[in-house]
């Protein structure tokens, strides 16, 4: 026999639609974002890792000063064949950065396209559209650079000053992220990016009078060796090539490759962000069902205990109180994962798609997904809910009629001061009366704060770090050479850089540090005390990892396979910005560090353009290649800005909404009392509705800096894993922005308990209530 409880399934749906409705979009709203997301992330992470494979990718790759010999490289082959590789195959994989104008229209900013000869044996492209270079004058350009930069197919470009003609648009597999430094903190999607020609096409680039990168890719036979086999090998490989004359400039290991691995570990790492934020909003909203049930039982209270007494047993009335949550979560899991799959999945791949250069895309389902995205936030949503109805429940008969069940709030013989007003004491009890709901209030105002906040400081944050890199550029040209080179030029000034590499710990990989050697007196390193052995430390290593006084600090030269040990001295030995990963010594000092000759350099500062001989010529670093990474950023982050400054309005929207609300239907006798003595619908709104309204003012003002603190806290525990040091900036107009955002969200749902209260009837005073 059905149970006569359900036919009030219909009337309660009716009296609270509002509720059930503002957790039925925030739910479902929050799963449609996130099973589309995480589809998409989900894909692709299948089609990376179908790529190495499939596109024959590297498994490290080494860069010489000068083009290597057969005899080193059959060296470097056999060292590593007896590390236990099975086999490996070194590949010539020449490249050139080559100035890149378009022909089409020009806006005068410095492009750089790394050119190579289309690849047969490793590192395979894949095409999006248009076909393999065959001419001279041919080339294909990476999807990603040739969309931000509006080239298509059949436009013609120049590289070197040479006119090529573009006949494809494709990726590659080793430059899925374009990094055009292993060392950036960010790709570059605009100013740099990867190109193929012909054979014929590398040689016409070559009689330009260029240099090209003598970059050399090793495949082991072997696939299922560790990182730390392959490490071993590639040592071995390292130190055979040294054996033989070879001067090795780079050794870059796959796992270590931003360009391969940069994108996989991005989309693995936002998928737990927004796991997070998925099972964040579901357990506030839990909470939000347990004070809501919580009102409702309070309410009906006296029903309850009717029922208790007349037979009714805890588990049926439980079961009933919590069918009509269930269904709701239930109903908001269906509609937000088709919602998510047919509509938001796309938008959530263009997200990667617009910034990473990944084969085409194809869906690929996930049983993982849908448990993540349907079965746990229901069975969350449920399980928390029904916690709270099992201890609201733990009354006797006898309290539930009496309405005794309440043991949050204020209990009736507190007594307030009496030197307040009426109006102040009576606003006091209506807040300590729905302590509890105000409590969930300020939890809900604080993450949608932070969400709100952290969406409105990522572009200044992101920009600040940007002008740092600029200004850690000490003059505008800043050359690297392969071997030392002399120049008649007074601005000219000699120093030597090296990298090497820092253990985070935690299991987060290591930092590439810049070792510099710079004059004692130099002209362009401003005020860095160097000299007598002294090491400075930039400030973004001591904020990053914060280095105590006297502490020895480990550094492992990955081409030696040798740790070197520099010590931080503490107060007066650093220097730079936040974002200032390096580490400074005089040049005599650093020779001595190195074991390099007596006047070793490897680079030229200066503020005139030098003319150097190209084949000496590694890199030339200006303060006008690092303001691309802040437009770079605005590029990437821009949608995703926008949706999260949209959720998070929409949750300050329905949160207020269902907790305020909650405070005025507990309150409706009280008002319906009020009404009778003669109290109007306004002087009534300005005794509750501004107590909430003070409750409101008060969370989003005092949330603030426990915001700040955990958007740094968090900030740091997100990118450890990454290079560099990023300062969370948070300006003031920001923290003004939240809290007028979070207001006027709040001044919508006043202007909607306003005419609820006008609506609340006379007659439910003159109702029985025991």
């Amino acid at each position: 026999m059905a149970s006569p409880l359900r036919k009030r399934f219909p009337r309660e749906l009716k009296n609270n639609l509002g509720k059930y409705l503002g957790i039925f979009l925030l739910m479902s709203v929050t799963i449609a974002l996130t099973s589309g997301f995480l589809l998409a992330a989900h894909s692709i992470g299948v089609i990376i890792d179908d790529m190495p494979e499939k596109y024959s990718i590297e498994d490290a790759r080494f860069t010489t000063a000068f083009e290597a010999t057969d005899e080193q490289l059959d060296a470097a082959a056999d060292a590593a064949n007896d590390a236990g590789t099975g086999g490996t195959d070194i590949v010539r994989n020449w490249s050139f950065d080559a100035d890149f104008n378009h022909a089409q229209g020009d806006d005068g900013r410095d492009r750089t396209l790394r050119v190579y000869q289309h690849r047969t044996q490793v590192d395979l492209a894949a095409y999006a559209g248009g076909r393999v270079p065959e001419a001279a004058d041919e080339v294909a350009i990476d999807r990603v650079f040739a969309t931000n930069n509006g080239i298509t197919i059949g436009e013609e470009v120049e590289l070197f000053g040479q006119r090529f003609t573009v006949c494809g648009i494709m990726t590659t597999s080793d430059n899925q992220a374009l990094f055009q430094n292993n060392s950036d903190f960010t790709v570059n999607t605009l100013t740099f990016g990867v190109a193929e020609v012909s054979e014929s096409g590398f040689a016409a680039l070559e009689a330009t009078g260029h240099q090209p990168a003598h970059t050399y890719s090793a495949r082991f036979a072997d696939r299922d060796l560790t990182v730390a086999q392959r490490t071993d090998a590639e040592k071995d490989m390292m130190r055979a090539l040294s054996t033989a004359g070879a001067t090795v400039d780079d050794l870059t290991d796959s796992s270590a490759n931003q360009g391969i691995g940069y994108a996989a570990d991005d989309v693995s790492g936002d998928s737990t962000m927004w796991s997070v934020l998925l099972y964040m909003i579901i357990v506030i909203m839990a909470f939000v069902f347990v004070v809501l049930t919580s009102g409702t039982i309070e309410e009906e209270s006296a029903i309850i205990g009717t029922l208790l007494a007349s037979g009714y047993r805890r588990r049926e009335l439980v079961t009933h109180y919590l069918a009509l949550p269930a269904a709701v979560g239930i109903a908001a899991a269906v509609v937000g994962n088709v919602t998510g799959y047919t509509l938001m999945s796309e938008p959530m791949r263009n997200l990667y798609y617009g910034s990473y250069s990944l084969p085409p895309y194809y869906a690929t389902w996930s049983w993982g997904v849908f448990a993540q995205t349907t079965v746990l936030p229901v069975a969350t949503l449920v399980g928390i809910t029904l916690l709270g109805l099992l201890r609201k429940m733990g009354h006797t008969p006898l309290e539930f009629l009496r309405h005794e069940t309440s043991k949050g709030g204020v209990k009736r013989g507190f007594a307030l001061p009496e030197h307040l007003s009426f109006i102040a004491r009576f606003r006091m009890r209506v807040f300590l009366r729905n302590l509890g709901n105000f409590a969930t209030l300020f939890v809900g105002i604080g993450f949608a704060s932070m969400l709100l906040l952290f969406s409105l400081a990522i572009l200044p944050t992101m920009t600040h770090y940007a002008e740092n890199l600029h200004n850690n550029v000490v003059a505008e040209h800043m050359y690297t050479l392969k071997a030392p080179l002399e120049v008649d030029n007074a601005q000219a000034e000699k120093y030597a850089v090296y990298s090497l590499e820092y253990d985070r710990g935690e299991g987060s990989g290591t930092e590439t540090i810049t070792v510099y050697g710079v004059p004692e007196d130099s002209r362009y390193w401003d005020d860095l005390a160097v000299g007598d052995g002294h090491v400075v430390f930039g400030n973004g290593l001591i904020d990053k990892f914060r280095f105590a006084d006297g502490q020895t600090v480990n550094l492992y030269d990955k081409y030696e396979d040798e740790t070197r040990e520099a010590t931080y001295e503490g107060d007066g030995c650093t220097w730079g910005t936040k974002s200032d990963m390096a580490v400074y010594m005089s040049l005599d000092d650093f020779n001595r560090f190195f074991g390099n000759d007596a006047g070793y350099f490897n680079g030229y500062a200066s503020d005139q353009a030098l003319d150097l001989d190209a084949r000496y010529l590694t890199s030339d670093l200006t303060p006008e290649s690092m303001d691309a990474i802040g437009e770079q950023f605005v590029g990437m982050m821009d949608d995703m800005i926008g949706m999260l400054v949209g959720l998070s309005v929409f949750i300050f929207l329905v949160f207020m909404y269902l907790l305020t609300k909650s405070v005025i239907d507990r309150s409706a006798r009280a008002i319906s009392y009020m009404k009778v003595f003669g109290y109007r619908d306004s002087e009534i709104s300005r005794l509750y509705v501004r107590s909430i309204t003070l409750t409101v003012a008060v969370s989003l003002v005092v949330c603030q800096p426990l915001i700040i603190g955990g958007l740094t806290l968090l900030f740091r525990a997100m990118l450890l894993a990454y290079n560099g040091n990023i300062e969370i900036y948070v300006p003031m107009a920001a923290i003004a922005e939240v809290i007028a955002i979070g207001f006027a969200t709040y001044l919508a749902v006043a202007l909607l308990h306003i005419r609820r209260i006008k609506r609340v009837p006379l007659a439910l005073a003159l109702k029985v209530q025991e």
